[in-house]
């Protein structure tokens, strides 16, 4: 989930699931169930889909571990990556075909049956 960027990911040739998704500081409070979800799933497909965890916000190390860094305002700074794909919130997931194109995308918390559905479609699993 964290070896490989986004931009390695869909322009491998083969299937990825890309996920934004941060358990510790989401705001809607479905991050870490999702990931739970997804990593489980991606165990039955990890020889055909490039799976990619995305941090939607900016951290930085501090002595007590990754911590947010804030704007001017308190608030939470989305990483480029959740400004490029025009993210609104977390979690989001985004299979993505061997040609690089979205088949499939999900906010919030979903059932394993659609994930799994939209995985085989992409990898012909």
């Amino acid at each position: 989930f964290y070896t490989h960027t986004i931009a390695q990911a869909v322009t491998s040739g083969t299937p990825s699931a890309i996920l934004f998704a941060t358990p510790q500081f989401c705001q809607t409070a479905t991050c870490g169930p999702m990931l739970d979800l997804v990593e489980t799933i991606a165990a039955d497909f990890k020889d055909t889909v490039t799976f990619v965890n995305v941090e939607p916000y900016k951290l930085r190390e501090t002595p007590q571990g990754l911590q947010p860094d804030l704007d001017a305002d308190g608030h939470l700074q989305p990483v480029q990556s959740v400004l490029d794909w025009g993210l609104p919130t977390e979690p989001y997931l985004f299979i993505v075909g061997a040609d690089g194109r979205i088949t499939a995308s999900f906010e919030g918390i979903l059932g394993e049956d659609e994930v799994r559905a939209a995985l085989m479609e992409v990898s012909g699993s």
